[in-house]
């Protein structure tokens, strides 16, 4: 449902039974941009950028785990949200990975549908 408030439209992206597997992640094309749906270990949805900042690699062949999406190249781990909260090869200490974020759209389920909040500025 779009408010007032509500930046763009949500549109049906997937439903319900595609996520219902061992693996739940799927590649989504919004608006010619390439996603990332999954869900985490809370069973939340993400719907991120699908590549990984540092290499480019694609995050659809990632590891679900620790409530998020780790890179298959270099291991970067994401949340939902977009946000890296792990870098492995950083010395100890590093908080760099609190600066590095990849593309992030709402998600919703609703009634075995699961939609995204398409920006109204998105080419």
């Amino acid at each position: 449902m779009t408010t007032q408030t509500d930046p763009g439209h949500w549109q049906v992206i997937a439903t319900t039974a595609q996520l219902d597997l061992p693996r739940p992640l799927l590649p989504v094309t919004l608006r010619g941009k390439p996603y990332v749906l999954f869900r985490d270990d809370a069973g939340a949805l993400g719907l991120i950028g699908r590549h990984c900042p540092h290499r480019g690699a694609d995050l659809c062949y990632g590891r679900l785990e620790d409530n998020g999406l780790r890179c298959p190249f270099h291991g970067w781990h994401f949340d939902r949200t977009g946000q890296c909260v792990e870098q492995p090869a950083e010395p100890e200490g590093s908080k760099m990975f609190t600066q590095i974020k990849v593309p992030m759209i709402p998600v919703e389920e609703i009634n075995g549908e699961i939609r995204a909040l398409v920006p109204e500025d998105a080419q």
